[in-house]
């Protein structure tokens, strides 16, 4: 069974005494998932020519989505490396597999 919603993640930054950013908090926003899809052959190998490996690919509402740039599915982190617009009111996110300690 899937799960049918995700968690889209945002971090806010702050700056050190030496103005470098920071990450200050994360924030979890859970959301519904529309679809689940699988990820295009033609898409993956695109992809991967510019050092992506798109594993994961979910349909969304789009009032649901702000710039957000990693999501927890099945608690599993990704990387969100491409936002495409299916239709006037669903976006599709293509991820990646987020590494540990990267």
């Amino acid at each position: 069974m899937r799960d049918v919603s995700c968690k889209l993640l945002s971090t806010t930054y702050k700056k050190n005494d030496k103005g470098i950013q920071i990450p200050d908090e994360t924030i979890e926003t859970e959301i519904p998932i529309i679809d689940e899809e699988d990820i295009y052959a033609n898409e993956y190998y695109q992809a991967s020519q510019q050092g992506y490996k798109p594993s994961l690919r979910l349909i969304i509402s789009i009032l649901n989505y702000n710039n957000q740039e990693e999501l927890i599915y099945m608690n599993t982190k990704y990387s969100i490396i491409r936002v495409q617009k299916k239709d006037e009111d669903k976006l599709i996110l293509v991820c990646e597999r987020k590494i540990k300690n990267v």
